[in-house]
C-alpha cells in the first residue's frame, strides 16, 4: 500500500512538472521610425502573463540596447499576454499562442510612443481617449497566413478602422473588454465574432487566425492547415529620371547585425530581381549597390511575412 501511494505520488509530481514547464522565446521590441523604417526600443519593460485571466506572471525582463529580450516560461499552444511599458510609450498588451515555430524564429513586438500614436490619431479625425481601450487587430488567413483585407469589423463598442493588409484599428472602446463580429460579402469565416480584454489607456495587439470558405463555401478542415515558414523578398531598381530598368545591380540581404541572411543576387535586364527564403516573420535589410551608381533610399528594411515583401528602389 505505502509502495502503491508512492508511487501515484510520483506520477503527480511528474503531471504537475510536465504542465509547469514553458518554452524560451527570443523576443525583439521595435518601434516604426521615419519611413517606416524599424528602431529597436531600448529599455522596455517586458512582462508575460498567463493562466485564467492572464493572472499569472510567467516572466518579467526589460530589453537591453538592441531592443531584444527573452521571454521565458511560456507555454506553447496557449494564449498568453506580453505587457510592454516604457515611459514616453503607450502601453500595449500583446495577445497571441506561440508554437515551436517561435521558439526557434523568436517574436518581434511593436512599441508606439506617445507622440506617433497621437498622430495616426489624428490622421484618422479621432483623439486618444486614456479612460478607453484601443484594439490593433490582425487578421489572417490560416490556411495561406495572409492577411484578410476588407473584413467589416463590427465591434460592440468603439469605432472601427481598415488599416489594409489585414490590419484594422478598434478606437476608443469602452469597458474590460469588446466583442467583435466579423464578416466579409462571398466569404464563411469559421470564427464569427471574438471577444478582446481592454485596458484604459492601452493599445491591446490581438491576432486572429482564421479558416475561410470562398464563393462555395468550403471551409478548409483542421489537420489541413499549412503554415507558411518562409517567403520571398522582390522588387525592381530603375533610374529616377525615367524609369529605365538597372540592370546588374547586386543587392544583399543582411540582418540587424550586419550578417547576411541569404545569398545576395543580381537584377536582370529589367531591373528585377528576387530572393527567397527569408524566415517569416523577420526583418531584413535590403542594400543594392552598382558603381558609380547611387540609389534612393540606400537601403530600405523587409518586414517579411508570409506574403513577403516588395522593395523598390530608384538609381541615379
Amino acid at each position: 500500500m505505502m509502495r502503491r501511494s508512492f508511487f501515484f505520488s510520483l506520477v503527480l509530481v511528474m503531471i504537475m512538472a510536465i504542465s509547469a514547464w514553458g518554452a524560451n522565446i527570443p523576443g525583439e521590441v521595435f518601434e516604426s521610425g521615419k519611413d517606416n523604417t524599424p528602431i529597436a526600443v531600448a529599455g522596455m519593460k517586458v512582462e508575460a502573463f498567463g493562466g485564467s485571466g492572464f493572472k499569472v506572471l510567467l516572466s518579467a525582463t526589460e530589453t537591453d540596447s538592441n531592443g531584444r529580450c527573452l521571454l521565458r516560461n511560456i507555454p506553447l499552444g496557449r494564449e498568453v499576454l506580453v505587457r510592454l511599458t516604457k515611459s514616453g510609450y503607450i502601453p500595449q498588451y500583446d495577445i497571441r499562442s506561440y508554437s515551436g515555430k517561435d521558439v526557434e524564429n523568436g517574436a518581434i513586438f511593436w512599441a508606439g510612443s506617445e507622440v506617433n500614436i497621437q498622430k495616426m490619431y489624428e490622421n484618422l479625425g479621432l483623439t486618444f481617449d486614456p479612460s478607453k481601450g484601443q484594439v490593433y487587430l490582425d487578421i489572417n488567413n490560416e490556411f495561406t497566413g495572409e492577411g484578410i483585407e476588407g473584413v467589416e469589423i463590427s465591434p460592440f463598442s468603439g469605432k472601427a478602422f481598415d488599416l489594409g493588409g489585414g490590419e484594422y484599428l478598434i478606437a476608443n472602446a469602452e469597458g474590460g473588454s469588446v466583442k467583435v463580429e466579423l464578416a466579409k460579402p462571398g466569404y464563411a469565416f469559421d470564427i464569427e465574432s471574438v471577444t478582446i480584454p481592454l485596458f484604459a489607456g492601452a493599445m491591446t495587439q490581438y491576432y486572429i487566425s482564421v479558416q475561410t470558405g470562398g464563393f462555395m463555401g468550403t471551409l478548409y478542415q483542421s489537420g489541413q492547415v499549412a503554415r507558411v515558414t518562409s517567403a520571398e523578398i522582390t522588387g525592381f531598381i530603375k533610374r529616377l529620371s525615367d524609369a529605365v530598368p538597372i540592370s546588374g545591380v547586386s543587392v544583399a540581404f543582411t540582418n540587424w547585425k550586419g550578417e547576411t541572411v541569404q545569398p545576395g543576387v543580381v537584377t536582370d535586364e529589367t531591373g528585377f530581381y528576387r530572393q527567397d527564403g527569408f524566415k517569416v516573420p523577420s526583418l531584413v535589410k535590403v542594400t543594392p549597390s552598382k558603381s558609380p551608381w547611387r540609389f534612393r533610399p540606400a537601403s530600405r528594411w523587409a518586414i517579411v511575412g508570409a506574403r513577403g515583401a516588395r522593395i523598390d528602389f530608384s538609381g541615379y
